[in-house]
């Protein structure tokens, strides 16, 4: 080819390998808006509903209570008050209010009349009842509490329902984000493949006028390979880390609507609650983090003690599940230079991965140990599973690297992002296996009043 057609071809074929890389990142862009978008909607709208639904079931109950309690006292004599019983409808109401005015998906409004009509229904009985004992008429008051507690027992349907409702919503979101990145995942793959070829034509053509432009080609499609994965690692934890607690949700509202007993009912809907603002500390952190460019922000900070205690509610029933014993041990008073949720992906990731390969030995048992050494922070997951094997224990930490003695499903990410999150909050990870014995995982990270 004479050497004048290498510099007519040189920019055109050099435009369309950038145009090729350029759509690539626009295209990879678009798709972790989407993924932004689908978040928010769980953090800021299905999330709240659920937990301002369930703080008004909890006060209605509260306040039929109190108005039994009331009467009882009244009939007997005893000096008593209302405020109990009006303190808890007004809560209730309040909580209804602050549910009525977040954004709402589609179909939901059409939900709201059951629930305005028996908040209304509730309501009214509640003054009726407290006005005849006003007036002295106790046998009248009891002879009205059927009707309070019906018009009760219908607003708890109609918020459970509600509450079911946005649950549902929640894990359709968290669903759509596992869809869009596997999506995202072959995009970027054809994509890389497509910019591959281009940069090869490119490079066959003009071998013999710019020889680097193969170099220059590859280092572009390894960049692109690079945000590929890690936007496919940041979608694939949110999904993973929030069907965990909604599950949680899901069980707390099956037992809710299963028993007619107050204390079960009550210790289903704080779990629920639980639930729920372990979903929001987890999206809060890793949107965070994500948005940030894995820059965390400098002024994070997370309780340690709070953070363990609030983790063992939900992770003990797995480890017992597991026939493992789960204990935990804090000596820190100062918090971690992290965010809650970053905080709470971290051990649970550890937690998981101990529970999942304790193994069938004769001891099976976890501990969770956190205590300041310096400037940081250390925690130790420590398990008596059969240990790593000599050749895994460089590698444990690597993207889809898993021990051949697996027996649970995963693709071997929650050691690579715990690795990720703690490096990039300036911090340190590692293990120390004993075949046969266990291992310890650890991971430092800075206190947050010396970050």
């Amino acid at each position: 080819m004479p050497r004048r057609d290498w510099k007519v071809q040189l920019p055109i074929v050099f435009g369309i390998i950038v145009a090729s890389f350029v759509a690539a990142t626009a295209l990879t862009e678009v798709r972790m808006a989407s993924i932004d978008r689908a978040s928010l909607d769980i953090a800021e709208n299905a999330m709240p509903s659920i937990k301002h639904l369930t703080d008004a079931r909890a006060e209605m109950r509260t306040a039929e209570t109190d108005l039994r309690e009331y009467l009882d006292d009244r009939t007997a004599g005893r000096r008593s008050s209302q405020d109990p019983v009006e303190g808890s409808i007004r809560r209730m109401n309040a909580s209804l209010s602050d549910y009525l005015r977040i954004p709402v998906f589609p179909g939901e409004r059409d939900l709201w009349g059951s629930v305005l009509q028996s908040q209304a229904a509730l309501n009214a009985s509640v003054t009726r009842c407290l006005s005849l004992s006003d007036r002295g008429s106790l046998d009248q008051a009891r002879e009205s509490l059927p009707a309070v507690a019906a018009a009760a027992d219908e607003l708890a349907d109609a918020i459970l329902h509600d509450t079911e409702f946005d649950a549902e919503q929640a894990g359709r979101l968290a669903r759509e984000i596992r869809r869009r990145r596997d999506q995202t995942s072959h995009l970027a793959f054809g994509l890389d493949a497509l910019c591959a070829l281009i940069t090869i034509v490119g490079a066959i053509v003009l071998v013999r006028a710019r020889r680097d432009h193969d170099a220059l080609a590859r280092d572009r499609n390894r960049l692109l390979e690079e945000r590929a994965w890690e936007f496919e690692q940041f979608a694939g934890r949110v999904a993973h880390d929030i069907l965990n607690p909604l599950n949680g949700v899901g069980l707390a509202l099956e037992l809710v609507s299963r028993t007619k007993d107050e204390e079960t009912r009550a210790r289903g809907i704080a779990r629920g609650r639980s639930s729920v603002e372990r979903v929001k500390r987890l999206v809060d952190g890793l949107l965070e983090f994500a948005r940030a460019g894995a820059a965390p922000n400098g002024h994070a900070s997370a309780d340690i003690e709070a953070t363990l205690a609030d983790l063992v509610t939900e992770l003990r029933p797995a480890a017992t599940e597991a026939g493992a014993e789960l204990a935990v041990y804090t000596e820190v008073e100062s918090p971690v230079a992290c965010n809650p949720g970053v905080l709470t992906s971290l051990v649970s990731n550890l937690v998981r991965n101990a529970i999942k390969y304790i193994g069938d030995g004769p001891v099976r048992k976890i501990e969770v140990r956190a205590r300041e050494a310096g400037e940081v922070v250390r925690v130790e997951v420590e398990d008596t599973g059969p240990g790593l094997p000599v050749d895994l224990e460089r590698r444990v930490f690597e993207p889809y690297v898993r021990g051949n003695h697996a027996s649970k499903t995963g693709i071997g990410l929650g050691l690579a992002t715990v690795k990720r999150l703690t490096e990039a909050h300036g911090g340190k990870v590692g293990v120390r296996s004993v075949p046969g014995e266990g291992c310890t995982f650890w991971f430092e990270l800075p206190r947050a009043n010396e970050a």
